[in-house]
């Protein structure tokens, strides 16, 4: 028998057609999606671009009403007047800000670790409510629980104290992060907890030797994630902390600003000092952060 050669289907003008359309569809929504990130990217840097750049120029250029992308005049004076100036007081600054944001993220982690947990593997009457709760919760101004964090912090007598910005810097962060840890927990198998009890492990045994190892880049990334906003706040430590001393270093910039006249250079200068740590630990962490808050997130 002779064999017959496949004969190649005809494709209709039709069906070209579509195809382009197809290709040149996909490539809109790919050079659509690409410009909008590639903006937002840039209009998300260009402050801190600025501030970076502002910190290397000489006051003379910064007052010239030229404006320039590249400090024409590159100086490390403004460094210079922030470490070397005892108004600036930035060591003790940095130590009052690493305190008080270790601290409270420390409390913030073990009570989100316990309250993610039960609402992850227990139930409990009023448990879809509560959760609810605390997603609304994130909605109310930030301000607004200050006034009254700063009421109750007048009658307990722990103004001016850093255990009072620690107990505000717990609380606001309390509730995101305990939603963020209950999605991390809810994507652990409920099956491995229920092995090892039946095991004969207890559940603080089977919670201690196997749920805390897996959920550990969960529980890291709610911890720099708390860490990074209590080191950046400004208006809690700015009402609660009202003695130079104690203050922190978001703050300390306004008490080195100056009231008849503002010198940028400097200021520019203190702002990538205090933002430099919370940048360094975010970029060693950046994948292992993402990664952890996703998940949260997601599930």
């Amino acid at each position: 028998m002779e064999s017959r050669a496949i004969q190649p289907i005809p494709i209709t003008v039709t069906e070209q057609r579509l195809h382009v359309q197809r290709r040149v569809l996909g490539f809109s929504r790919r050079f659509i999606t690409y410009f909008l990130l590639t903006a937002i990217t840039i209009f998300s840097l260009f402050p801190l671009v600025w501030i970076l750049k502002t910190s290397f120029e000489t006051t003379e250029f910064i007052r010239s009403p030229e404006v320039q992308l590249v400090p024409l005049q590159f100086t490390l004076e403004n460094f210079q007047e922030v470490l070397g100036n005892p108004r600036a007081m930035i060591g003790r600054s940095f130590m009052n800000s690493l305190f008080v944001g270790s601290v409270s993220t420390v409390f913030s982690v073990f009570i989100t670790t316990l309250a993610g947990y039960a609402l992850s593997r227990f139930r409990f009457r009023g448990k879809a409510l509560f959760s609810v709760y605390l997603l609304l919760i994130n909605m109310v101004p930030s301000t607004l629980i200050l006034i009254s964090m700063f009421i109750l912090l007048i009658k307990l007598k722990m103004v001016n104290s850093h255990m009072g910005l620690i107990i505000y810097y717990t609380s606001i962060g309390l509730p995101l992060a305990v939603w963020m840890l209950k999605g991390y927990f809810d994507s652990i198998p409920l099956e491995l907890e229920e092995q090892a009890m039946l095991d004969g492990a207890s559940r603080l045994q089977s919670i201690w030797h196997i749920i805390l190892p897996l959920a550990l880049p969960g529980i890291a990334s709610v911890f720099l994630f708390l860490f990074m906003a209590h080191w950046n706040e400004f208006m809690g430590a700015l009402t609660i902390l009202q003695k130079q001393e104690l203050r922190t270093l978001p703050v300390q910039i306004i008490n080195f600003m100056g009231h008849q006249r503002i010198e940028w250079g400097p200021i520019m200068a203190y702002s990538v000092i205090v933002t430099l740590p919370a940048t360094l630990l975010f970029l060693l962490v950046q994948r292992n952060l993402v990664g952890g808050l996703t998940t949260g997130y997601t599930k």
